[in-house]
């Protein structure tokens, strides 16, 4: 049974899917499993005629805590602002913004189908007003959360909130002190963090209306109480044992007395053995994702194996991608219902791909200038795109070549045995052939005229290309019949 159905076999009543990410940097591939992952589920609810809902925030409330390099310079002096409230990189709105539409871009290509909020607008509505109110009156509470998941004591001032201070802007530097029910204590203490610098203002505030935000852990419980998630899943990072994930569980169940989601947590991609992180230079982003992949393939990707197990995927010179193609054709004509679901929900606008030749011939067709009209005729120009960038970025040596306007230098060590073999092929040549039985052929004929297998194609291949291997011999040969005949015609003259 598909993963999905599996997870939502035995739920009833309405459910109110949930996730969210900070828009602070790139987007990496890895993180758009995620919203995959919770939309599957959302279209199978709607698939079962199920009420639901399914939301996406953005963390955008969260300090500024650090940066690429090439924004050091410009946005140094911004680290501990939130991040609504810093300028975009490309002086366009602001920080928030700038990373939100990037991901916004790549939820329409993938079709997620989600509602879409931002946490500074939530706050600054008042939308967590109560749950703010909340968490301050039962701190003690949350404070046992703490102490009883990080087995050590919490400091009885310490309270779950953060607020902007009104001097400096940060938030990433302040401390709340007390609670009166109206206002907050706090200072902006100068060296909270390492990251940033904080300005020694203190005062009182209300917490209310955007004046302030709550940690994560307690904001992530919060929006489960306020809006009554039901599903909301976690990457590895923070669904590991005692990770936030499950301090956010526990501060549900035992502060806000309410039932958490259903859990769920997911894998990483992993890019040779190492999670996938745009930072660090580490795997590819989403957009190098869906440059060289359609929406319908990548969604392929992120649901074809169960959330819970961790996917290799680096696609530099492998045949990761060529194979990823042939399982999603598998998956195109396959009885099977795991097989069948996975193809059904890497859908995009109830639409799907039907690639009638294998992967690795297209990508040796747009190698190919004399096969572009045959591209033409079968329609394949779009997906041919996508062929040419895998060709161009990712492909094995094994896998590009190009036909060569004159004969290659590397075709003058060619012995007497290999030119009479291609001879011998260019007088076959006059025949009309199916690549498959001129396949067997150049066989058999290397075997007849005592020439190694080996030492045959290799001739076939420096000749035409000048590499030593290629794509299938027949197939290049009869592809550029005219030029493959005169060529070996003329060996040795």
């Amino acid at each position: 049974m598909f993963w999905g159905d599996l997870l939502l076999k035995d739920r009833k009543g309405p459910e109110w899917i949930n996730d969210a990410w900070t828009p602070s940097g790139i987007i990496h591939m890895g993180g758009l499993k995620g919203p995959v992952i919770h939309d599957v589920l959302y279209k199978i609810l709607k698939e079962k005629g199920v009420e639901a809902k399914y939301t996406f925030g953005f963390d955008d409330m969260d300090a500024i805590d650090g940066l690429p390099q090439e924004l050091l310079k410009s946005h140094e002096k911004f680290m501990g602002i939130p991040i609504a409230y810093a300028p975009s990189p490309d002086g366009k709105g602001t920080f928030g913004n700038y990373y939100t539409n990037m991901m916004l871009d790549l939820f329409k290509k993938l079709d997620i189908e989600a509602e879409i909020y931002l946490a500074s607008d939530y706050y600054k509505k008042g939308i967590y007003n109560k749950a703010i109110e909340f968490v301050l009156d039962n701190a003690d509470k949350v404070r046992k959360v703490y102490s009883d998941m990080y087995k050590k004591p919490i400091s009885d001032s310490w309270f779950p909130l953060q607020v902007v201070c009104p001097n400096c802007g940060k938030v990433g530097t302040t401390e709340v002190t007390a609670w009166d029910r109206k206002e907050v204590s706090f200072v902006c203490k100068k060296d909270k963090v390492k990251w940033a610098q904080g300005c020694e203002f203190s005062g009182k505030i209300s917490p209310f209306d955007g004046n302030a935000t709550m940690p994560f852990k307690v904001e992530w419980a919060a929006k489960w109480w306020t809006f009554g998630v039901t599903i909301e899943g976690a990457g590895k990072d923070h669904a590991s044992a005692g990770g936030t994930y499950d301090v956010a569980r526990k501060i549900c169940s035992d502060v806000f007395g309410k039932e958490p989601p259903l859990a769920l947590p997911y894998e990483f991609f992993l890019y040779d053995g190492k999670k996938m992180s745009s930072s660090k230079g580490v795997g590819l982003t989403g957009e190098d994702l869906l440059d060289v992949l359609p929406p319908q393939l990548v969604r392929f990707l992120m649901i074809k194996t169960p959330p819970n197990q961790a996917v290799e995927f680096n696609p530099r010179g492998t045949l990761i991608i060529p194979q990823l193609w042939d399982d999603f054709q598998k998956a195109s004509q396959s009885t099977e219902d795991y097989l069948q679901r996975s193809y059904k929900f890497s859908e995009v606008s109830g639409e799907n791909i039907d690639l009638q030749v294998k992967f690795l011939t297209l990508a040796q067709w747009v190698q190919m200038p004399n096969m572009q009209d045959k591209i033409g005729r079968e329609e394949l120009e779009e997906l041919a795109r996508y062929a040419k960038v895998w060709v161009d970025k990712y492909a094995p040596e094994s896998e590009k070549f190009e036909i060569q306007s004159k004969l290659p230098k590397e075709a003058e060590k060619l012995d007497e045995k290999q030119i009479s073999f291609l001879r011998k092929v260019s007088i076959e040549l006059d025949q009309n052939w199916e690549a498959e039985d001129f396949q067997t052929k150049l066989y058999e004929w290397s075997k007849e005229m005592d020439i190694s297998s080996k030492d045959a194609f290799s001739a076939i291949y420096l000749t035409l290309i000048g590499k030593t291997s290629g794509p299938k011999a027949a197939w290049i040969i009869l592809e550029n019949k005219a030029l493959s005949k005169k060529r070996f015609e003329d060996l040795g003259n």
